[in-house]
């Protein structure tokens, strides 16, 4: 019977091999770009580091067996967040534009009668509504955001690691298994 060597990890992201790094984000246009290290990846668990730069924003995306992020916003300032399988993270979806709102509008005008005066006006009111709570989201997302600087992200997600990017800025939707390189 062999006795296995059991010891304690300690990794310095900096000095991982070049397959254990990567950039995400490139493929998309605008500040999405994040620097990732894999710390650990095994059949239990994957743990990734990411490196935020000021100006850089992180791309909607869920994994299907969850996410429990660790953010470093400050000095010793850690915020740990879980997000259940399945749920999209990141940042809020977009705010609608005025065409894509005379689209719901029209879409929603096939519950009822929206040539009516009266159906219409509500619909408007729903719509104009529902732009605000948008807007609303925005600025909620943008208070709890740290003051500009580096953060530090740690993700830990478990098997089957597997993550969908569902993001209006990434080229199309898309499922990756294991680390997401791009």
């Amino acid at each position: 019977m062999e006795d296995t060597v059991k010891q304690s990890l300690h990794i310095d992201p900096y000095t991982l091999p070049a397959e254990a790094q990567g950039w995400r984000g490139l493929s998309v246009p605008g500040s999405h770009k994040r620097k990732w290290y894999t710390i650990l990846h095994n059949d239990q668990v994957l743990v990734t580091a990411l490196l935020l730069i000021p100006g850089e924003a992180s791309i909607r995306h869920s994994h299907e067996s969850g996410e429990l992020s660790i953010h470093f916003d400050g000095t010793l300032r850690p915020i740990a967040t879980w997000n259940p399988p399945g749920v999209l993270h990141g940042p809020p979806p977009p705010i609608m534009k005025p065409e894509q709102a005379e689209s719901s509008a029209s879409s929603l005008g096939t519950l009822g009668d929206a040539e009516q005066p009266v159906m219409r006006a509500i619909l408007e009111e729903v719509l104009h509504l529902r732009e605000q709570v948008q807007v609303l989201e925005q600025l909620v997302a943008e208070l709890r955001r740290p003051a500009p600087g580096p953060r530090v992200i740690v993700d830990v997600i478990f098997p089957p690691f597997k993550t969908t990017i569902d993001d209006p800025a990434y080229p199309e939707k898309k499922t990756v298994i294991g680390q997401w390189y791009d």
